[in-house]
């Protein structure tokens, strides 16, 4: 099982940075604690190295994460010194692997202060204690400035910390491909892939000779949203008939899972495979992840604002949990899996 370090910064007689009426060490520990709070659902060991308002030296800080072996620090901040928005940063001489998490982690936080209106500051290096001297790869979030009145304003709303919260949870679960924990036997989403590559030609290629070959791009794409690819390709099996299309949605359309067909229309149509397929990627997120795409991307999917407005928006776990959602029909998630996602994997 992933080991999990969440450290909320300062604390004790160290307030960190003050105000408008707040002090960072309070706001640190709320947030830290709501993140574990959001992962109690998945397979890892999150643990804080202050649970309490309580002094910690860095080393402290450092060592409580090397002593446990974790696989992962992050360490929780509110900037000040006449800014605004969000940033990141590793160590200045970071690893490769620790940058790839990086990036996943910072854009799934930049898209939920993006969607709220404040800047993306980007995603730095420096030669912080906690980033130099903790053994695993390490990450700290600088979240709004507590000295900006405007952002003073939603450090202040429960709403906003408790969604900052989550998208941080949402951000370490993608990096990490922290599985959820087991429950009655249903497929998880936001997991890494179970099926291989060859599997996956494989078994289109036995439905359909003349299938053509995306797969790449949904293993890419998947990546980049924190969904597992064989689950969507799954599901594109299913909604074309292998690629042979022959309903309400012609191949032209690049619409590879029935976006905005219903009561006969014929759906919505993109410019290429590329944007057909992160169309679908991007109605699965807001499903599971809610309303903040990843930072940078294209907004493709058109049926994204009514899962948005219908209150559905992150509330789903699991595949079979589509059945209702994406379909009216309650077997339609446990089609993707028991037909296609399960013969895939044999």
């Amino acid at each position: 099982m992933i080991k999990l370090i969440i450290d909320p910064g300062h604390g004790g007689k160290d307030s960190g940075a003050v105000g408008n009426g707040l002090k960072e060490k309070n706001l640190n520990l709320d947030i830290s604690k709501k993140v574990v709070d959001n992962l109690s659902a998945y397979e890892v060991n999150a643990s804080l190295t202050r649970s309490s308002d309580i002094y910690l030296l860095l080393k402290e800080r450092c060592d409580i994460a090397n002593k446990l072996q974790a696989d992962y620090f992050c360490s929780i901040h509110i900037n000040a010194g006449g800014g605004t928005g969000f940033e990141s940063y590793v160590y200045t001489k970071a690893s490769q692997q620790t940058e790839k998490l990086r990036q996943v982690i910072h854009n799934t936080v930049a898209g939920y202060y993006k969607k709220a209106g404040f800047p993306d500051r980007g995603e730095k290096r420096a030669n912080f204690a906690v980033l130099r001297d903790t053994k695993m790869p390490a990450i700290i979030l600088e979240n709004l400035f507590i000295d900006s009145p405007n952002d003073s304003i939603k450090l202040k709303d429960a709403g906003f910390i408790d969604g900052l919260a989550k998208s941080i949870a949402n951000g370490l679960v993608s990096a990490l491909g922290i599985p959820l924990k087991p429950l009655l036997n249903k497929t998880p989403v936001k997991v890494k892939a179970k099926a291989t590559v060859d599997q996956a030609r494989s078994f289109l290629h036995s439905k359909n000779v003349h299938a053509p070959d995306y797969i790449d791009i949904y293993i890419n794409t998947g990546e980049r949203y924190g969904l597992r690819w064989d689950a969507v390709f799954a599901q594109s099996c299913k909604e074309t008939a292998f690629w042979r299309f022959g309903g309400d949605v012609s191949p032209n359309q690049n619409n590879f899972c029935g976006l905005g067909t219903f009561d006969g229309k014929p759906g919505a149509s993109f410019s290429s495979p590329c944007d057909g397929i992160e169309a679908q990627f991007q109605h699965w997120h807001v499903y599971y992840y809610g309303g903040d795409l990843p930072a940078g991307v294209k907004e493709l999917d058109p049926r994204r604002n009514a899962v948005l407005s219908s209150g559905n928006a992150g509330t789903l776990q699991y595949v079979e949990d589509l059945g209702g959602h994406w379909a009216p029909s309650k077997d339609y998630g446990a089609s993707i899996v028991n037909d296609y996602l399960a013969p895939m994997l044999k």
